[in-house]
């Protein structure tokens, strides 16, 4: 999503120059502290300065943090933004900053009450998280920017007409995510409509909790009916959403955002089943592109796939919804609109402020 914004900005006419912060290569070192990381707080400190001074920028948009080690690096390196004068606008892609009000983290919380409340304004993916930052941020300084896709390739996009229902879930491998909510849905399912296949693809993160999703299948007798494989990138990923007919995404992940998986599925023209989790019903609307169900629901969530795989006119209804709604709202010119809008309203508001 940097940078999509990058991109975005540039080619709306912003003169647009990146800092980049390179703390984590992979998906194991977020969140954790590390030698190598403290090594690089010193080197990006000056680096910060110094584009301060050489493009005397006249506005920051800064992708923050909501992890406390990071996000207290962010707050030095914003106050640095402040001591040199520099308004900035906080970008905001993860949640739970209200958290840091709680007691156990009084010695942060007016660092990180100074970080967010001197902010000109913020981006946030959907109205449901303005809550996430309102104490410190007034609701007419924040604007909702929801991220953006490229669309899929001409070349690979054909007609589904396989003879079962497939049915797919597509993210990490760890229980927050859902996936053996997911197998348990497909258990309920199976039992009252054997044509219905399961798809589940995505990156393991435990050896063990993979064991438990394959002793599940083996178990339940689901071995004919759902396919467990590895991560999809690419041709591979592409594969996956076309040979699809339904999106199933059911996350309790307490500080789920946005599930850009959820826009993806909805590029090609498949129906959405997924939580009322942070900007997530924003993105799937109830009843038209798709369904919210909450995950701890397994019955409704196993009723709602019944549902759409029994009604073929329905499933096409919902999906050709869903991809006009990623055309309009989540399309990379959508993102782009919407960016540009939202600069131009901060850069209003900082001439009237200055």
């Amino acid at each position: 999503m940097t940078e999509r914004c990058m991109d975005a900005l540039r080619a709306n006419g912003f003169d647009a120059m990146l800092v980049e912060k390179p703390f984590s290569r992979t998906l194991e070192e977020v969140g954790k502290i590390s030698p190598r990381k403290a090594a690089q707080v010193p080197p990006l400190c000056r680096k910060l300065l110094n584009a301060a001074v050489d493009a005397r920028p006249g506005l920051c948009l800064y992708f923050i943090s909501v992890g406390l080690p990071a996000l207290l690096v962010d707050s030095l390196l914003i106050a640095l933004l402040r001591q040199r004068g520099i308004p900035y606008v906080l970008y905001f892609h993860g949640r739970g900053y209200r958290d840091y009000q709680a007691a156990r983290y009084r010695p942060v919380a007016g660092i990180v009450r100074r970080t967010l409340a001197g902010a000109l304004g913020g981006l946030v993916l959907g109205e449901g998280l303005k809550s996430d930052v309102g104490h410190h941020i007034p609701e007419e300084r924040l604007y909702v920017l929801p991220n953006g896709i490229p669309d899929i390739r001409p070349e690979v996009c054909r007609p589904r007409n396989g003879a079962a229902v497939t049915v797919g879930f597509l993210g990490n491998l760890i229980p927050s995510k859902g996936p053996m909510t997911f197998l348990e849905m497909a258990k309920r399912v199976v039992e009252k409509d054997k044509g219905v296949r399961f798809a589940m693809a995505g990156r393991h993160v435990s050896e063990a909790y993979l064991r438990d999703l394959r002793g599940f299948v083996a178990r339940e007798g689901l071995a004919g009916f759902v396919e467990l494989s590895g991560p999809r990138y690419g041709t591979a990923k592409d594969r996956f959403f076309q040979e699809a007919d339904i999106f199933v995404f059911p996350t309790a992940f307490r500080k789920e955002t946005f599930a850009l998986v959820n826009v993806e599925a909805m590029q090609w023209g498949l129906p959405v089943i997924s939580s009322p989790v942070g900007a997530i019903p924003e993105v799937v609307r109830d009843g038209e592109t798709g369904f919210i169900v909450d995950p701890a629901d397994i019955d409704l969530l196993a009723c709602r796939v019944l549902k759409l795989a029994g009604d073929p006119e329905l499933r096409g209804r919902m999906g050709r919804a869903a991809r006009q709604r990623y055309e309009d709202c989540f399309s990379l010119e959508a993102y782009g609109r919407n960016l540009k809008q939202a600069m131009d309203r901060f850069i209003r508001l900082n001439a009237a402020s200055g």
